[in-house]
C-alpha cells in the first residue's frame, strides 16, 4: 500500500494543437513538475550508520517498483512522455522520482468564437491497475505552481484547478482514485485580428462600395467576383486554423456565407 502525492507545477504549454484537437502540457524542471513522483517504500529502508553516513542513494527507476500512474486522456500511448530518470531513495524508505515528461491530452475544442475563444482542457491522472486502498493518489495543493511557466506567444493560462476524485466502477466495489488538472487557456487575438479580422472588415467595406458604383460603369460585377474570391482565400485560412468538427460552426465563418 502506498501515498502517491503529485506535485502541481505546469512548466509550459508547448502548443495547441487545434488540427488534431489535443494540448501538450510540458514538465520541463527536474525537480518539480506535474510529472513528479514520490512514495514510502518500507523494503528500501537502511540505517545510515552502517554505510558511512549514506542517507540517500540515485537508482535508476528500471531497478525500483513505480506506481502505474498515467494520463487516463493521453493523445499518445501510456508508453511514452517519461525520461527514464533516475529516482532518490532516502535511508527512511521514501522514493522521489521526478522524470522531466511531455503530456499530450485530448480535448475537447469549442471555435465558436473563434478567435475570441476560451477552451478547456483536462488531465487525469490516476494508477492503471491499482485500487485506492493499494495506491492512493493524492494532490499535494489545490493551487498550481507557474513559477517557472514559459509564457506562449499564441495562448494565456487563465487558470489551473486541481482537484481529487473518487471513481467506482460496477465490476469494483474499491474507489479508484485520480487528480485531475483542469486547464483553461484564452487564446490571443492580435494575431487574427490583423491577419484576418482586418482583412475580412475591409472586404466587407469594398463589398458594400459595391452597391453605389453606377451600373453602366462595368465594374460592379468585377468588384463583386474580386471581393469573393479574397473572402474564399480568408476561409482556407480560418480552416486551416481549426480541427475539422462538425459540433461547432464558428460565427467568423457566417459572415461570408452571408
Amino acid at each position: 500500500n502506498g501515498n502517491v502525492p503529485l506535485p502541481e507545477t505546469i512548466a509550459g504549454l508547448s502548443r495547441k494543437h487545434f488540427r488534431t484537437a489535443f494540448v501538450e502540457t510540458a514538465a520541463w524542471n527536474s525537480c518539480t513538475g506535474m510529472s513528479n513522483r514520490e512514495w514510502d517504500d518500507e523494503r528500501l529502508t537502511w540505517d545510515p550508520k552502517d554505510y558511512n553516513g549514506l542517507e540517500i542513494l540515485r537508482i535508476p527507476c528500471e531497478k525500483l517498483w513505480l506506481p502505474d500512474i498515467v494520463l487516463y486522456n493521453s493523445a499518445d500511448d501510456f508508453t511514452t512522455g517519461y525520461m527514464k530518470s533516475k529516482a532518490m531513495v532516502h535511508y527512511s524508505g521514501n522514493v522521489f522520482w521526478p522524470p522531466p515528461a511531455k503530456f499530450r491530452s485530448s480535448c475537447k475544442i469549442d471555435i465558436t468564437y473563434f478567435p475570441f475563444d476560451d477552451q478547456v482542457c483536462e488531465l487525469k491522472f490516476g494508477s492503471w491497475t491499482y485500487d485506492g486502498f493499494q495506491v492512493d493518489v493524492t494532490n499535494r495543493s489545490a493551487t498550481v505552481d507557474l513559477e517557472n511557466y514559459v509564457f506562449s506567444g499564441e495562448w494565456e493560462l487563465i487558470d489551473v484547478l486541481v482537484r481529487r476524485t473518487e471513481v467506482y466502477y460496477a465490476c469494483c466495489d474499491e474507489p479508484y482514485p485520480d487528480v485531475r488538472f483542469t486547464i483553461i487557456i484564452r487564446r490571443k487575438t492580435l494575431y487574427y485580428l490583423f491577419n484576418i479580422i482586418f482583412p475580412c472588415l475591409w472586404l466587407t467595406i469594398l463589398s458594400l462600395l459595391g452597391f453605389w458604383l453606377p451600373p453602366d460603369s462595368g465594374e460592379k460585377i468585377t468588384l463583386g467576383i474580386t471581393v469573393l474570391l479574397a473572402f474564399s482565400v480568408f476561409m482556407l485560412l480560418i480552416a486551416e486554423s481549426m480541427p475539422a468538427t462538425s459540433e461547432f460552426v464558428p460565427l467568423i465563418g457566417k459572415g461570408p456565407e452571408v
